[in-house]
């Protein structure tokens, strides 16, 4: 099913024909990039960005992506807004904003505003840009991007997943759009605490999945992803269970000295990071979260060229 016209509220909503698709725009779009030919083939078109929580990556991302493609951009201040200073619900600033847009892209605490904004909205595509502890569909998207452009195929691979993986919607995300491919095998490695919920377990029948609470050197040495994820401190409801729990996993140079070869291995992280991912491993090839916002660009590109079925063939110049 093409995606014109979809709001995107969760990663399960894709196709593998939708994923193959947005791919092989996200690497056109990359190309043409490089050659600075990017296509103005949403000029006219209307984004409006409500971010009711905090974000650097993903709402600078989605900016620098309309704006790349022609687009505006309208960023509602939520801390001056009538949403905020009025008592406005979540609603009625959703019927609001969807009179002036074409795509609404929205993150916001409530695993449910999603819905609600999807439910309100005539007009206007809605991009869930990360809702509380749920999910971040278009994280997952260009996480795949990444992986795809780094080791070249998506299919058979080993996924380690070390962190938050309770809370961390990026994962959960991941998880169910991996589950799309062939042969993939995904490790969960956390504390108990924080091992995945099972409704997303729920939702990867055709995974291989395993549970540990501690990263080995066995399954370093297996992984073709290692995905880390920070300690979601603002979803612990004290202080004290944050601490219990954040130093858990630290992902260095030295749990590296087992794992593949550069080309044949990734370190990723949705960032920002905390002490589980060190800085040693920043200048080692195989660390591609740096590398990973760039891929997020075009993968939000290619997203908001497909749900508002805008064309390349007449617009690039």
């Amino acid at each position: 099913m093409s995606l014109f016209k979809q709001s995107i509220s969760s990663s399960e909503q894709y196709s593998r024909a939708n994923i193959d698709s947005l791919l092989a725009l996200a690497n056109e779009l990359k190309s043409l990039d490089s050659l600075g030919r990017v296509p103005q083939c949403l000029t006219g078109r209307v984004m409006s960005s409500l971010f009711f929580e905090n974000s650097s990556r993903t709402y600078c991302s989605f900016v620098a992506a309309m704006q790349k493609l022609g687009g505006s951009v309208v960023s509602l201040p939520i801390e001056s807004s009538s949403f905020a200073s009025k008592g406005e619900s979540l609603f009625d600033t959703i019927k609001t904003v969807d009179s002036y847009s074409d795509v609404i892209v929205l993150r916001h605490p409530d695993p449910n505003a999603i819905s609600v904004a999807c439910g309100a909205t005539e007009h206007s595509v809605v991009l869930n840009a990360g809702n509380g502890a749920g999910e971040h569909p278009t994280q997952a998207l260009l996480d795949v991007f990444t992986i795809h452009s780094e080791l070249g195929r998506i299919d058979d691979l080993n996924v380690v997943l070390v962190g938050d993986l309770k809370f961390g919607r990026t994962v959960h995300s991941l998880s169910k759009l991996l589950g799309k491919f062939n042969n993939v095998r995904l490790y969960c490695v956390a504390h108990d605490s924080l091992q995945m919920p099972n409704e997303v377990l729920k939702s990867l029948d055709s995974v291989s999945v395993s549970l540990h609470n501690e990263l080995t050197k066995e399954l370093v040495s297996e992984a073709d992803v290692i995905y880390v994820t920070r300690v979601q401190k603002e979803r612990f409801s004290t202080e004290e269970e944050y601490e219990a729990v954040k130093g858990k996993f630290c992902v260095n140079a030295s749990l590296l000295s087992t794992a593949k070869p550069a080309g044949q291995m990734v370190v990723m992280h949705p960032l920002p990071r905390n002490e589980e991912l060190s800085t040693d491993l920043d200048s080692d090839p195989r660390a591609a979260y740096f590398r990973q916002m760039r891929y997020g660009l075009y993968a939000r590109m290619a997203l908001l060229i497909e749900t508002l079925g805008a064309s390349l063939l007449s617009t690039c110049e």
